[in-house]
């Protein structure tokens, strides 16, 4: 019970501070290859999914898991950016705190449900308040 309760605390001990800022896409860091698991290749019928992570201290000891549908297709460390080639029509996207030991333990994926057109791009950004909570929104950024 003890040791539980000290993980918890050393959680939000890390995960504690300020909120994230925004980073504008063209200042964002391509997400390398080797943590992009899905959806790369565009193909008739699809469109572009961009997503970008806040910069700060807030979180950033752990990635943050970029779900589509449910699947993880990236992980984003602070300021970066990845483009996914989803197929055309309703999807879900969420992020979670990605890992394991402290990472493993963080809040409850977040998730919004969007419509992506073919040929089109929709831009969203994972931010994270100061007591940890992650969150993905839509951006014009």
């Amino acid at each position: 019970m003890l040791k539980t309760a000290v993980t918890i605390a050393l959680f939000a001990a890390l995960v504690a501070g300020c909120a994230t800022s925004p980073v504008p896409m063209t200042n964002a860091v391509a997400v390398p290859p080797d943590r992009v698991f899905a959806y790369q290749k565009e193909t008739p019928g699809t469109g572009t999914l961009s997503v970008t992570r806040d910069s700060g201290h807030t979180g950033s000891l752990c990635s943050v898991g970029l779900f589509v549908d449910g699947k993880v297709a990236a992980l984003l460390k602070p300021g970066e950016r990845v483009a996914l080639h989803v197929p055309a029509g309703a999807v879900v996207v969420g992020a979670a705190y990605h890992g394991s030991g402290i990472c493993g333990m963080g809040a409850e994926r977040q998730e919004r449900e969007t419509t992506v057109t073919g040929g089109k791009a929709k831009s969203y950004r994972i931010s994270t308040s100061g007591d940890g909570v992650l969150d993905i929104l839509p951006t014009t950024l």
